[in-house]
């Protein structure tokens, strides 16, 4: 029997201290203050920030991400999102009002580099 991915939701009253590790997919409305990892899609809602970096197959932005992200598909940078740092994909998504500050490296890939998931750096 195949297993269901899970899917989680951080609220946006919550706030989370540490590293965040889920094999399925994550909606993030509150505040994290570490580095996120998704074997699916992360979400990050207007007005929710991650102050580290997200790792993840897709990824869509509408609050804050102040350390990079890493997807091995897409990244959505939605009209009200704000990224600084690195941004490493295969397609991006850039609605106008995004704000971003950093470097942008588009990759045929579809697998994260075994020596960037051992540095823990989104680059």
């Amino acid at each position: 029997m195949k297993e269901k991915p899970t899917y989680t939701i951080i609220g946006d009253d919550t706030e989370i201290k540490g590293d965040v590790f889920i094999k399925g997919s994550i909606m993030i409305a509150g505040k994290v203050e570490g580095n996120v990892t998704a074997g699916e899609t992360v979400s990050v809602t207007a007005g929710s920030v991650v102050n580290g970096s997200i790792r993840a197959k897709d990824i869509f932005i509408s609050g804050t991400v102040l350390n990079g992200v890493h997807a091995t598909g897409k990244v959505t940078l939605g009209s009200d999102s704000r990224l600084e740092g690195t941004l490493k994909a295969t397609r991006l998504i850039i609605e106008d009002g995004a704000r971003y500050s950093g470097l942008c490296a588009m990759t045929d890939e579809e697998k994260i580099p075994e020596d960037d998931e051992k540095n823990g750096s989104p680059a």
